[in-house]
């Protein structure tokens, strides 16, 4: 089904969760100025997947309509979709819209759960479509959960075990798990957060090759929220000073497990080394290709701000600022372009069909260098007065906001007000946490280049040329 954003705040309105700000236990986490526009920004994928048909495709499993993001894409042209709507939601929010993960999770753990059964004759497979059935049937809001804290990374995960999420105890019942996840984003404000391993482990490692979900009433699972200074700047209030005020920055925490209970109902990989590689490959592809359409979304926003930006300082007709804008879109379309390639040239796993993997990983590559560019010109275009305005305290300061009116006004078709808008907005983007999440989300691009070097047929092209100059 399809439930409105006012449905799913009034349910996360009665989740009971331990969630830290600034070392401060909160109690109405909801209101929170700091969590409140992750959760706006969740809202929004309701709204659009309620304004647009594409977005919210009929499914088997539960014989209705669903939500894109909890959907298994069986054709490339899902997949599209897919991209579709993550893509207008980055540009639409300009930041995170914090489901990217679960869609990614579901989209691993459907094939991995499927093969695991076929090879052990177990019923992962069915405890997982049964909760998906739950998930579709009440329009939950999933995130995924990889990042391990790690330690010191010159030791094996054996040597280090508490820096890594891993099976405490089992009964009958299920399991006890213990350890954290870092860099979560939005775990907070989802009903669902799916816990899958950080990495491939070896013989001996098997207590960290597991996969569960995590749900509101599971006990001893602590949120600590990042603090940054834009954070901060959520906490001092005003009506557009923290620039992206409605949706906010990418909002991420720490996720402590402490000794938490997950019955066997929601225990979909345990122990299991070949699940433990197919599940991260799966989830891995999937979310690479899924940031190139949300970082084409990210640009398309900066590209709408750098515009305004030049209309709003009179700047519209020069050639040379245009043309920044320019090769800012050629690199939004580049990136879009190289996830639609990689659905479209896609391959069938287990039911599920998943994007290519080589042009997948090279959508990570190109995103980051794409995001980064786009970044550089938009700071060119706003020029140096995104990080030295004035804030919108100052403008509406009796004593000397008329003089602020007055000197940061420039054409006068934009208000001094709605120019001061633009600048905060521009700032947010080149200032906030977003550089950081779009190169290390889903893996930083040392990670995807290990793909690509192991997958690349670097032999055809050798052949190609040695051909080409006659060589033997």
């Amino acid at each position: 089904m399809i439930i409105s954003r006012n449905d799913y705040i009034e349910r996360l309105s009665g989740y009971r969760r331990e969630i830290y700000v600034k070392g401060e236990k909160i109690e109405n986490f909801v209101e929170h100025p700091n969590i409140r526009p992750a959760i706006n920004a969740i809202a929004f994928t309701y709204d659009l997947a309620a304004q647009k048909e594409e977005y919210s495709p009929f499914s088997e499993l539960v014989h209705q309509k669903v939500n894109r993001l909890n959907y298994v894409n069986r054709t490339p042209e899902d997949l599209i979709a897919r991209l579709d709507y993550q893509r207008e939601l980055s540009m639409r929010t300009g930041t995170c819209h914090y489901r990217c993960p679960g869609a990614d999770a579901i989209c691993s753990l459907y094939p991995t759960t499927k093969a695991l059964d076929q090879r052990l004759d177990t019923d992962y497979h069915q405890k997982f479509l049964a909760f998906l059935k739950e998930i579709q049937s009440k329009d939950y809001a999933c995130t995924g959960a990889l990042t391990d804290t790690k330690g010191d990374r010159s030791k094996r995960p054996k040597e280090a075990r508490d820096m890594y999420v891993h099976v405490v105890e089992k009964s009958d019942a299920g399991i006890v798990v213990s350890g954290a996840k870092i860099h979560q984003s939005g775990a907070f404000a989802a009903d669902v957060n799916f816990v899958l391993p950080t990495q491939t482990f070896k013989q001996g490692e098997e207590e960290f090759a597991i996969a569960f979900a995590v749900t509101p009433e599971d006990e001893g699972v602590k949120f600590i929220l990042q603090s940054t200074g834009y954070q901060a700047k959520f906490r001092e209030g005003g009506s557009f000073e923290p620039g992206n005020f409605k949706y906010g920055d990418r909002l991420t925490c720490t996720v402590i497990f402490d000794n938490v209970f997950i019955p066997w109902d929601r225990v979909f990989v345990f122990e299991d080394l070949e699940a433990n590689r197919h599940l991260l490959t799966g989830f891995a592809v999937s979310h690479r290709c899924a940031g190139a359409a949300c970082k084409a979304g990210f640009m398309d926003s900066m590209i709408g701000a750098a515009s305004l930006m030049l209309k709003a300082n009179g700047l519209e007709k020069v050639a040379a600022l245009k043309q920044k804008i320019g090769e800012m879109v050629g690199i939004s379309e580049a990136a879009y372009g190289i996830a639609i390639g990689a659905a479209t040239k896609g391959y069938e796993d287990w039911g599920v069909y998943q994007p290519n993997t080589l042009i997948a990983n090279a959508g990570k590559v190109i995103g980051v260098d794409g995001l980064n560019k786009v970044i550089m010109n938009l700071a060119e275009i706003a020029g140096g007065i995104p990080v030295t305005a004035p804030s919108e305290f100052d403008l509406k300061n009796p004593e000397i906001g008329a003089l602020v009116e007055k000197y940061l006004s420039a054409n006068p078709e934009f208000t001094t007000e709605e120019r001061l808008k633009i600048i905060k907005f521009i700032e947010f983007w080149v200032t906030s946490s977003h550089l950081l999440g779009g190169i290390h989300g889903g893996g930083s691009p040392a990670a995807s280049i290990i793909f690509l070097q192991i997958l690349a047929d670097i032999k055809s092209k050798e052949e190609a040329v040695k051909e080409a100059l006659g060589l033997k």
